[in-house]
């Protein structure tokens, strides 16, 4: 595999907590960021004990809370600590997290986040309740918040999500797939829950209509890039990082962006094709995936198309340049390449 992508995709990951990023973002919402944790768990418990053993499993297999740290700073531009920022914060990390259980139903998952899935431990039937339940302790989140904008900007990101879903199964399987289909679905499945995130602080921060479009373009575009840099590593083997088993996504028919470029190899397109059409998913029938005539220029194109969406997102924090909440947002998509959150 060309060393280039070597360098960007295949560097030990590194604990949060040590890296200079980590250390500005405690610096500036240390205190927000320990509140929505406290609110998070607060908002995880459940009466009804096998609902609590659910709980208990998603709580300790939590990711990194991007969501929240995005719709944290995109509300710290002005010196406003509201109790509603807070709220919104956990509200979007439960919505995050009852998409993925979701998810992991539709796509028959059976790790996330390298421990086993709820589906795969307590059953479709339970596993649609925990989410369902996360997205009730959610909007009661929201509906605390007495914000009309929040909740229709949250409201919209899911409904957003699960046309998402939908299309990600009409398209199953589907060898005519083009860039422009890929790029609506990612958007719809995994940047408009993050441009939600950012426009939703804006909100509450009381920033104007033109900041927080800003705002939004600046998250959507940090979305696009995140799900096409974790499609690549579906692909190279970084299942430590996605939290997936490697190869995951095209088990499940999806087609995502490296792959409609090999499908547009005249050499190996017709390899896989024949692949997708037999469902014939076995480690020796893809070894050509690894072949880097193959897997290279699919790679670098589908790297350079992340890099363009990393450069639209920054182009729209112009409008807060000087401010220490830019620059974080600014370094958190120069971060997304190489997976650190």
């Amino acid at each position: 595999m060309d060393e280039v992508i070597k360098t960007v995709l295949f560097k030990e990951v590194m604990a949060l907590e040590k890296n200079e990023l980590w250390l500005k973002i405690q610096e500036i919402l240390g205190a927000k960021l320990e509140e929505t944790e406290e609110l998070l768990q607060d908002y995880t418990v459940s009466n009804v004990v096998i609902m609590q053993d659910l709980m208990d499993h998603i709580v300790s297999s939590s990711g990194k809370r991007l969501r929240p740290i995005l719709l944290l700073l995109s509300g710290s531009f002005k010196p406003v600590h509201s109790e509603n920022l807070i709220r919104a914060a956990a509200a979007v990390e439960l919505i995050h997290t009852a998409s993925l259980i979701h998810d992991d139903i539709l796509d028959e998952s059976q790790e996330r986040r390298g421990k086993p899935s709820i589906n795969a431990l307590w059953g479709n039937r339970l596993a649609v309740l925990a989410g369902d339940f996360l997205f009730s302790r959610a909007f009661e989140l929201v509906a605390l918040c007495r914000n009309y904008e929040l909740l229709k900007v949250l409201s919209r990101a899911i409904g957003t999500m699960c046309e998402g879903e939908i299309e990600q199964v009409r398209f199953a399987f589907n060898l005519q797939l083009n860039e422009q289909q890929y790029m609506q679905n990612i958007y719809r499945k995994t940047a408009a829950l993050m441009e939600a995130c950012c426009s939703a602080g804006g909100r509450l921060a009381g920033l104007d209509d033109a900041a927080v479009l800003q705002l939004e373009a600046y998250g959507r575009n940090l979305g696009l890039a995140f799900q096409i840099t974790d499609d690549i590593l579906d692909i190279t083997g970084e299942s430590l990082i996605t939290g997936k088993p490697v190869g995951n996504d095209l088990r499940e028919g999806i087609i995502t962006l490296p792959l409609i470029y090999v499908l547009e190899d005249p050499i190996w397109g017709p390899y896989l094709k024949e692949s997708i059409e037999k469902r014939d998913f076995s480690p020796s029938t893809l070894e050509f995936l690894q072949h880097p005539s193959c897997i290279n220029e699919p790679l670098k194109r589908s790297l350079n198309k992340a890099r363009l969406c990393l450069e639209t997102a920054r182009e729209y924090l112009s409008g807060f340049t000087g401010t220490v909440e830019g620059e974080i947002l600014d370094s958190l998509a120069g971060y997304v390449l190489q997976r650190k959150l």
